[in-house]
This record gives structure tokens, sequence and C-alpha cells, in this order.
């Protein structure tokens, strides 16, 4: 039996939410079942706020405002609600175009696509809108709604263009095709960057993180959680220290901020991956290198636009090569942005990138960068193009094949 295409994006979308659901209730159960004093459905309730929280929606967990987004969470939806996109997508393709004597389909990818990712969109807004309205979230139906939209549209648009084939950019101007490449190149580039960097502080400071996790004596079960959360939440950490790299820092609550200059941290959250702050203090010179990190963003940024046209002038590749690196720059500050937010009301309502001082380094940095290295790649390539040019009719002639 064939299942109608909306039927399984539908279906699908739903499948995918309560699995999410199901993963943190499970979690929550852990809890539940080694700790006298807490209440089965607390837990259950607890599985759905993670849920609503990984969609933008601030909730309330032990009487504390949460609404730092738990990005892992996120990209699990996204990965498992993907290849429902691509089985929707080949239904929706059989569907409305069958196959013709050689037993080809031809499909509107545009259409395909559209059909798909709107009709889980609309499924994702809804269900985390009408579970943000029955736990009773105050202001979460709305922001439900909008962070099931775009992760929805998000999966659809990814699964349902890769199952049909259908590439937006091939309908752009030659100069912009390669424009998304090289803005995933340089975000590629600095999400390393800040993996590096977090990797190297949680090494340094391993003793204090082992000491913080041993001085919470949480057990077997506390211990699986306290590594399931920080795993939930760490694209955040990477996107933190993404933006320290970047130079523009972190703030880990009111008054606080870490940066190459200097640490300046007051009290934080017991959890061990915290223990990777570094000492109070003005920073040492050395850390100015991992500035280098931006540097080699913008630069990978122009060598994608610059590599993609090799007959484009210098100048031509600088400004392109420019325009990626401040477009990557940009995406690096929205998505520092999402990962912020807050673990209470007071000091530490604001935690995360400091967004503020990102949305000005990262595009510069990466956008300068860019037109530096393009106009480099360029001037590079020129003696190959006037060697070209200066080539003889006789050559040219002599380089055809003769029939």
């Amino acid at each position: 039996m064939t299942w109608p295409w909306w039927l399984v994006s539908v279906v699908g979308t739903l499948a995918v939410l309560a699995g999410g659901w199901l993963l943190m209730a499970g979690a929550s159960a852990l809890g539940w079942l080694t700790s006298p004093h807490s209440e089965l459905d607390a837990a259950l309730f607890l599985g759905s706020d993670v849920l609503l929280l990984a969609h933008g929606v601030p909730v309330a967990i032990g009487g504390q405002l949460v609404s730092i987004m738990p990005l892992g969470l996120a990209v699990v939806l996204v990965v498992l609600a993907q290849p429902v996109a691509a089985l929707a997508a080949r239904q929706a393709a059989h569907t409305q175009s069958p196959a013709d004597d050689t037993g080809r389909i031809w499909v509107d990818g545009q259409k395909v696509v559209a059909l798909v990712a709107g009709t889980m969109a609309l499924t994702h807004g809804v269900a985390v809108g009408v579970l943000a309205a029955a736990l009773g979230v105050q202001g979460g139906a709305l922001h439900g709604v909008l962070g099931g939209v775009v992760l929805g549209a998000v999966a659809g648009l990814w699964g349902a263009s890769r199952a049909v084939g259908f590439d937006p950019r091939d309908a752009w101007p030659a100069w912009l095709r390669s424009v998304p490449a090289a803005m995933a190149s340089a975000l590629g580039v600095c999400l390393a960057g800040g993996a590096a960097a977090l990797t190297v502080a949680l090494i340094v400071h391993r003793d204090r993180i082992i000491a913080i996790h041993e001085a919470l004596q949480p057990g077997v079960a506390g211990t699986v959680l306290l590594v399931l959360v920080q795993v939930l939440y760490l694209p955040n950490l990477v996107l933190w220290t993404t933006s320290w790299v970047l130079g523009a820092g972190i703030t880990l609550g009111d008054g606080s901020l870490m940066s190459m200059s200097i640490t300046d941290v007051g009290f934080v959250p017991a959890i061990p991956v915290f223990g990777a702050v570094g000492e109070p203090g003005v920073g040492g010179g050395a850390l100015y290198w991992w500035l280098l990190v931006g540097v080699a963003a913008g630069v990978a940024a122009a060598l994608v636009v610059g590599l993609a046209r090799p007959r484009a002038r210098w100048d031509e590749t600088a400004l392109v090569g420019g325009l990626s690196g401040v477009a990557a720059g940009l995406l690096v500050t929205l998505l520092c942005s999402l990962s912020s937010g807050g673990l209470g009301a007071l000091r530490l309502a604001t935690m995360g990138a400091v967004t503020g001082q990102l949305i000005i380094v990262a595009p510069a940095l990466l956008g300068l960068s860019g037109l530096l290295g393009g106009a480099v790649l360029g001037l590079v390539r020129r003696p190959e193009r006037a060697a070209r040019a200066v080539a003889t009719p006789q050559d040219e002639a002599e380089e055809v094949p003769d029939p």
C-alpha cells in the first residue's frame, strides 16, 4: 500500500516530534527512577518542556525561566525529519508525474519541494503551538509555531530537494551560484576553530571539570543525565567559543565577559562543562592568534567563489569574495544569536555570544579576508590568462584536431 505524499508528510512529522519527546521523557524518567522525591508526571512534563525549548519556546524549569535552545536536539529533529521529506517528495513525484515509455519520471522539482516543505512546516508549527498552549506556557504558542515552522521548513527543503534533484541555484546568476557554498565553507572553518578552542579549554581545565562533577555526586543515573544535557548543548558551546575566536567574546551573566583581552566572570552554574572557564585576569598576547580562524574562513569563502569562476578578473573575485565573507559573518552571527539565551530572570538572564560586537566583528573580519583572498587569487591567475590571450591563431589551429 502506498500512502499519499501529504499523509506521509503529516504523519512523519508528528512521528519525529513524538520520537523527540520520547527521548527527552525517557531521560527524565531515568531521573525519576533514581530520585525518591520526584514525581513521574513532573518528569514527563520536563520532557515536554525540553522539546518546546528546542523550538525556541522559553519555559520554566525548576522555578527558573530558561530560554537557551538545546541546538543539539533541534539538529536531531531536523535530521530525523529529512528522510520523511525525501519519501514524501518521491511519492509526490510519482503521483504528479507518471513515468514515460523509458521509465523516467519528469518532475517539477520546485512544485514538489514547495508542497512537501510547506506541509511539513505547517504540521510542525501547529503541533508545537498546540503543545505549548496545552501546557499553558505563557506566550509559548506563538514561539512554538514560529520555531516549528522554521525547523519543519529546513527539514522539508533539505530532504525533498535531495530526493527529486532540485537545486534552486540553477536559476541564479552565474556569479551568485557559488556564494552559498562559500558561506558554508567559511561557516565550517569558523565552527572548526570554535570546536578546537573548546577542546583546548576542556583539556587544560579538565581537573576543575572533574572536581565539579565529583562535588555534585550525581551517581550513575545523574551522570547519564549530566552527559545528555551537555551533549544537547554542545552545538551552543561550540558557537559560543566561535564568537570568542572571532574576537567578540562570551558573556556568562550580567557584567561578565570572556574575551582574548580579559576574563571577568563571577558566579556560574554548577555544571561540569563550565569548569572550562578560565581564571579572571588579563589575557595573553598569544590568544590573538586565534583570530586567524576568521582570516582562514574569509579566505576559504574567496577560494570557493574564485575557483568556481576561473575566467573572472581579479576585481570580480575580490568583490564576490568580500561579499561572501560578509554574508558568512552575518550567518555566524545569526547562529550565535540563536544559541544564546538565559538560565533565569536575574544575573544569568544573558548567556552566550556577545552578538552586539559579533555582528560588527565577524562580517568585517571575514569580509576583509575574503576581499584580499579573492584579489590575490585573481592576480595569481593573471599570467595564465595572459598567456592564453597572446596565443597566436596558428597555435589555436594546431590544437584543434583534424576531423
